[in-house]
């Protein structure tokens, strides 16, 4: 199996995975879902909003955000890292 994955460029565990899956009467297509708590260290979603308000507006627009975060931080202003 492993020099027929390795013919096919595809890795084993996607192999095995995928026929547990067949095997459990799943749709070989159908992605696993998982359900993830949000990190603690994640934006609540009003902070979040003010940031892209900020990144979409006319003065930063065109700006990539590594160069939007060092132009605030000279301005004294902080956001998020």
């Amino acid at each position: 199996m492993a020099e027929a994955c390795d013919v096919l460029g595809v890795p084993r565990s996607h192999y095995y995975r995928s026929r547990a899956r067949i095997a459990a009467g799943a749709d070989v297509a159908e992605a696993p879902s998982r359900s993830r708590r949000p990190s603690p260290r994640a934006l609540r979603q009003q902070e979040r909003a003010e940031v892209l308000t900020l990144l979409r507006s006319e003065r930063f627009v065109d700006l990539a955000p590594r160069e939007v975060y060092v132009t605030l931080l000279d301005e004294g202003v902080y956001l998020c890292s």
